[in-house]
């Protein structure tokens, strides 16, 4: 058991760090989330530390069922070296989101038939990102798996991304 313990902490603590301090990456995600269906998203990466890096994000999220979203927001990563190539994350971070309900198709419908007019919709709110995610780093860009919930008051959804980034 001791031998794993110290196995894990040279995994963990002694390893070359995955990224340096400093470090810049700007990337496109592929997303798909369970509520909102097909996204994509563009992201910026900065390394404050070996361990430590930000990453804002635009994801827009396309029209399905009369409903598109996208949000802004940033998330926090703390990078764990798995090899020199692979590494792991943890994320949380904060994100506006905004969704609008495009009803004008179903207008007319209701309009011909029932005699009333439907509004589009949208509305904002302020939720956090909680996640997982991991790197594939090969020459000249980083492979990324994502996983995360938006937690989101009246309605969270799990979003998975698979990506790339590029060094800059």
């Amino acid at each position: 058991m001791k031998k794993f313990c110290l196995l894990l902490f040279c995994l963990f603590m002694g390893m070359g760090a995955f990224a340096q301090q400093g470090e810049k990456s700007l990337g496109l995600n592929l997303l798909y989330g369970n509520d909102t269906n097909i996204g994509l998203s563009a992201k910026m990466r900065y390394s404050i530390t070996d361990k430590w890096r930000v990453e804002p994000a635009f994801e827009y999220f396309f029209k399905h069922d009369y409903f598109s979203m996208w949000d802004l927001g940033a998330n926090l990563h703390y990078v764990i070296p798995a090899t020199e190539t692979i590494s792991v994350y943890p994320l949380a971070g904060l994100a506006y989101f905004r969704g609008t309900a495009d009803l004008s198709e179903l207008s007319e419908y209701f309009k011909d038939f029932f005699g009333l007019e439907l509004e589009n919709a949208s509305g904002g709110k302020v939720g956090f990102n909680l996640g997982v995610g991991g790197d594939f780093r090969l020459k000249g860009c980083t492979l990324s798996l994502e996983a995360k919930f938006q937690l989101i008051d009246g309605g969270n959804q799990l979003v998975v991304g698979a990506g790339f980034s590029i060094p800059f």
